[in-house]
């Protein structure tokens, strides 16, 4: 989410809170990454003081926050008459009007600073008082970024003569490292400037000028080196630029030892060096250096006893030094490119994270992995998904962590009010923290007071109601709980259920309500708690699952009949999702606490609603049965793989079976009616026999809004459409957005703000049925480019959709969507168009509710087998001699080892039967020599394997008569690339197309279970050249690297996120797996498949047969094979 798009931050950065005292600095804390430096306002000639860190942020402000989109006042005319506002006054006034969007803010700033650097000397001061005032303002409302910060210090250290203009520039170093405690360029910054003053201090009182007296004891030498110990210490896990600080701290106490050596200055050195060492940097080779040289200097004659005891520490941090480098490198080349992240920068944080926290307990270095939290913060800090990734990590894998939490969640919730998960985990953290009820309150007060949790949907305002009503309820059953805590949660809790039904996000899973009862619950008011009950049923009656909790309720707290009167009841429920549940509720139910004449009437009433149910269930099955066929139309998917897949419908052949007792299928069991959940899962049951149902349809459940003023973020129109429903997707061009919701109602109710009013502009808002093209059948090498530069006539292009090569490298199509029905209609008339040698290309309105399997023809017997041809025979010449007897499809040779050759042996696509059936007289037929053999198409033995396995994604060149054997695998290897980064819509032909200029090519293999692929050239001068020119090539809006075969096998495939993080939303996705249960058959298992037995029996009876014969151990054949023996 880009800031700039966002409109308010939490309360606690209000405009009216008051800045803190510039004379109170915080100090560093060497054991929380929370870290600032601090300077007492009474004490200036202490240096620094490691005390706990202070937030720079008032209490927040009573009165209501302005709406945080105000429209009307932004857009205003001026009065009649009035003077034009300046550039300046026009962004002020915008900011006034519109307080909390953040580029009001950074226009604003960016404008004065720029007035600043180009005011004659004489007017600098007060250009600077005007951008110090703006800076100001925004700190109070976001968190300022690293560079910003920078910029604020320059300015000000520029214009800094007085002594209480130094110390001032000074306060401001402090807020910044407080604000962004892992940047080592502001504490680089600070200490600089710290020692820039001694300096200058030492200078000025040298030459005579009493008034520097107390501003040099103020900064002195011992000043300046313990600015730069805390800013080493607080970024000393910062990999790749910690050095800039620590070295010129160890450069500083080597100084101050030379001068007057001491035991005591040595051990101080020797601890430097003891820490720094056992810590991965990137100079970690550089450090140990300098510690032989100090160890040789100070304390040679235990120089051999001290290295030995100290390489032990150096080697382990190497070691993981080392195995951090594949990230380090590529996220430095990527940062030191670009000065805002890119989606490359991005991916490579995400999975450096994801490998650094999920090291064992045994590896697992927390220090490590929360100082790449916090450099990844730097970059990415208004990504709410990292900042909620830290918190978790934290909670999981820290032991008493809860002071770093609670610290960590106040700065996280400044930088993404928007994110509900983090509001609410604040809550519960400062629950569990023994924290006051008036600092509980205050942040509940802070989420919701400026309304930014509505941008996340009706789920983030429920997390934060449901943490306050949680804690609200347990706080008034403590044991020292006052009366009227009792009162404040009953009307708090109250507060918030109301809340969720008259509000525009209600709660459909009714958690507020289930808070509520349990609150009178446990106050034992149960007549209340039924009461919500009873009323809940009137919205949730069709739920099995709101009657069991009832039943469940019921039975706990009121009586045996009482609760069994509710099963009965939700028996006669029309509609019920899941009848089946209740009724083996209700009769166990009776089972175990009913008389025999209520055991007897249970049973009878019990056999007639499972008949109802299985009657209705029956009528479903049927009805949906009957509309799978009406729905099934042509197919619209061309047929663009190598080979069609085997029909299901072939006879059974020996290989078949074969691989069947080797891979057996598991059969599905049929359900039974008293298992079924509800009419919609014996749908999808069926489903996945007939019909795939459509996963996404993109088609009807998008909308198409025009009109837009064309610089609108994408947030403001999310949050304009944000009470139609959940929204998947938007993509903003040109004044027209898309905008696709996740069910049919959002559609319906975002049609319903056609004509109205957006920014001053009356939008047009239509369905996007009918804009999307399927396209297929282009040339191999088509990418993005090339097909929106062959499309773009016919209008504007709103997104390319690709499919991913991961599970079938021979995809070859895609979706096109338009941003009108009218040009999509226009591009179908490039249907037919010839693009390439055979390629003809297909270009359809997309329909997915039309889709259907692809036809067969082997199993409608309209395909040839042919073989015995001639190998100068081509294609075209097949074709013309079997088209004398009907349309032929299509003709497909079997590829030979070398390109451009077949193997004598093909298939040959009629249109029809017939024509295939009266072909069969060419059976025998002479062509160039040699008698055809001509057959329908059957799957057999070798001819199956050869049919059915896609050759196109592997070439391989023909070797010369005079290879006595083939290359080693060594020789393979180096002149083998492997291809990593490269996206999984990525095929074969355009890597050729790629590499192929800088040598012959041997061999192209895709790998997508490795997120790149394998090419290998035939010579390694050639694969060296491709290497060098080609890395960090953009394929597909990724930065291709080229590695060795090793390098490429480690990684792992390519997983889809959004700003480099899963969303919520996808985590949600996961299922359990299945478990085998107690006493369940498990699937029959052919020849070859035994028994689990113990690792230990099995490595023994190996190596007692290994001695046995005296034979090459596993080891040996490695060996030899690597050699080449």
């Amino acid at each position: 989410m880009d800031i700039s798009s966002l409109l308010s931050p939490s309360d606690d950065l209000s405009p009216a809170n008051t800045a803190p005292s510039p004379r109170s600095r915080p100090s560093l804390n060497g054991t929380n990454s929370e870290s600032s430096i601090s300077t007492s306002a009474s004490g200036r000639k202490t240096p620094v003081t490691m005390a706990t860190p202070r937030r720079h942020s008032a209490h927040p402000i009573d009165r209501e926050i302005p709406d945080i989109v105000m429209d009307d006042a932004a857009s205003g005319q001026e009065k009649e008459g009035a003077e034009p506002l300046s550039e300046e006054g026009q962004l002020l006034k915008a900011r006034k009007a519109r307080p909390y969007q953040y580029t009001t803010h950074t226009n604003y700033i960016d404008l004065l600073r720029d007035a600043f650097l180009t005011a004659p000397a004489n007017d600098k001061r007060r250009t600077l008082a005007k951008v110090r005032q703006a800076r100001n303002d925004m700190s109070q409302l976001f968190p300022m970024d690293e560079n910003r910060w920078l910029e604020w210090i320059d300015d000000e250290q520029s214009q800094a003569e007085t002594i209480d203009e130094r110390l001032e520039v000074m306060d401001l170093c402090t807020r910044a490292v407080t604000d962004q405690v892992a940047s080592v360029k502001l504490f680089k910054a600070y200490a600089d400037f710290v020692e820039a003053q001694h300096i200058f201090a030492t200078s000025a009182a040298a030459s005579g000028n009493v008034t520097m007296a107390e501003y040099k004891d103020l900064f002195s030498l011992e000043t300046v080196v313990d600015t730069y110990r805390q800013g080493a210490e607080a970024t000393a896990h910062d990999i790749a630029n910690s050095r800039l600080l620590w070295d010129k701290y160890l450069d500083l106490v080597m100084q101050d030892l030379a001068a007057a050596p001491s035991d005591t200055k040595i051990q101080r050195v020797y601890d430097m060096f003891l820490a720094r060492l056992g810590t991965p940097h990137s100079s970690i080779e550089e450090t140990w250096a300098a510690f032989s040289q100090f160890v040789t200097q100070y304390d040679n004659a235990h120089y051999e006893k001290t290295m030995v005891k100290f390489n032990k520490i150096y080697s382990a941090a190497a070691a993981k030094n080392s195995d951090r480098e594949v990230y380090e490198f590529p996220l430095r080349r990527e940062m030191n490119a670009n000065k805002t992240p890119t989606e490359e920068e991005t991916r490579i944080w995400a999975e450096y994270l994801e490998w650094e926290t999920s090291q064992p307990k045994k590896k697992l270095d927390e220090a490590m992995a929360c100082a790449l939290y916090e450099r990844c913060l730097l970059r990415l800090g208004q990504a709410a998904k990292v900042w909620e990734d830290y918190v978790f990590f934290l909670l999981e894998k820290c032991h008493n962590s809860m002071p770093k939490v609670i610290s960590v969640l106040q700065r996280a919730t400044r930088a993404c009010p928007w994110s509900g998960t983090l509001w609410s985990q604040q809550i519960i953290a400062l629950e569990k923290g023994f924290k006051s009820f008036e600092e509980v309150s205050e942040v509940k007060h802070k989420a919701t007071k400026t309304e930014l949790l509505d941008l996340g949907g009706q789920e983030e305002l429920l997390k934060v109601n449901i943490a306050w009503c949680g804690f609200l309820r347990r706080r008034a059953f403590e044991r020292n709980a006052a009366e009227e805590d009792l009162d404040m949660a009953e009307m708090g809790i109250g507060e918030a259920v109301t809340e969720s039904e008259h509000g525009q996000f209600p709660d459909p899973d009714y958690r507020l309500h289930r808070i509520q009862i349990n609150f009178y619950t446990e106050a034992k008011k149960f007549d209340r708690a039924r009461t919500i009950w009873k009323d809940l049923s009137k919205k949730k009656g069709i739920s099995y699952e709101y009657w069991l909790r009832y039943y469940s309720w019921e039975l706990a707290y009121g009586t045996k009949e009482a609760a069994g009167n509710i099963l009965k009841r939700a028996i006669q429920i029309k509609g019920l999702d899941w009848p089946e549940k209740i009724l083996d509720v209700w009769k166990t139910h009776v089972e175990d606490f009913g008389s025999i004449t209520e055991v007897e009437s249970m049973l009878v009433k019990h056999r007639r609603f499972a008949m109802d149910v299985a009657m209705r269930r029956a009528i479903e099955q049927e009805q949906y049965a009957q509309q799978v066929p009406a729905e099934a139309e042509p197919v619209q998917q061309a047929e663009v793989e190598a080979r069609p897949k085997a029909s299901s419908k072939r006879p059974r052949s020996d290989a078949d079976a074969d691989a069947e007792e080797s891979h057996p299928t598991p059969k599905k069991a049929k359900p039974e009616l008293g298992s079924l959940p509800d009419s919609s899962a014996t749908a999808d049951a069926n489903t996945t026999t007939a019909q795939q149902p459509v996963k996404r349809d993109r088609e009807h459940l998008t909308i198409i809004c025009r009109n837009l003023p064309e610089n609108t973020p994408e947030v403001r129109i999310r949050q304009f459409f944000r009470d139609c429903g959940d929204i998947n997707s938007l993509k903003f061009v040109d004044g027209v957005a898309t905008v696709e919701f996740d069910s049919r109602d959002g559609v319906l109710a975002a049609q319903t703000k056609d004509g109205k009013l957006f920014e001053g502009q009356a939008i047009e808002i239509t369905v996007g049925t009918g804009t999307t093209l399927y396209v297929t059948n282009f040339p191999p090498v088509a990418d993005e480019t090339y097909l929106r530069s062959l499309f773009a006539p016919f209008g504007d292009i709103v997104d390319i959709r690709f499919p991913s090569l991961k599970y079938n490298t021979n995809r070859r199509f895609c979706y096109i969507q338009f941003s009108t029905p009218e040009a999509a209609q226009r591009a179908t008339s490039m249907e037919g168009t010839q693009l390439g040698e055979k390629e003809n290309l297909i270009a359809r309105i997309s329909a997915p509710e039309k889709k259907q399997q692809r036809a067969n023809p082997t199993a409608e017997g309209r395909e040839l087998f042919i073989r015995s041809i001639d190998f100068k025979i081509t294609e075209d010449d097949i074709r013309t001699l079997f088209s004398q007897y009907g349309t032929v499809e299509k003709v497909r040779f079997l590829p030979g080892q070398r390109p451009g050759t077949h193997r004598g042996t093909g298939f040959l696509v009629f249109d029809t039967k017939e024509a295939a059936d009266a072909s069969l007289e060419l059976n025998g037929h002479t062509l160039n020599g040699r008698n055809l053999d001509v057959s329908i198409a059957q799957v057999k033995g070798a001819i199956a394997a050869a049919a059915a396995k896609p050759v196109a994604s592997t070439t391989l060149v023909d070797r010369t008569a005079g290879d006595a054997s083939a290359p080693n695998f060594q020789a393979i290897k180096t002149k083998t690339l492997g291809i990593m980064n490269l996206a999984d819509t990525v095929n074969e032909a355009r890597l050729r197309t790629l590499f192929e200029p800088y040598g012959s090519l041997r061999k192209v293999t895709l790998r997508p279970d490795h997120a790149g692929a394998l090419v290998e050239f035939d010579n390694v001068a050639d694969a060296g050249k491709a290497s060098l020119a080609l890395e960090g090539t953009d394929i597909d809006g990724q930065k291709i690297e080229i590695g060795d075969l090793e390098t490429l096998m480690k990684r792992k495939p390519e997983r889809k996120v959004t700003k480099g993080f899963v969303s919520q939303k996808q985590q949600q996705r996961f299922v359990p797996a299945v478990v085998a249960r107690p006493g369940q058959a498990t699937k029959r298992r052919g020849l070859g498949f035994s028994g689990a037995m113990s690792k230990k029996t099995t490595e023994k009876g190996e190596g007692e047969k290994t001695e046995a014969k005296g034979g090459k151990s596993n080891e040996d054949f490695k060996r030899m094979f690597l050699k080449g023996e």
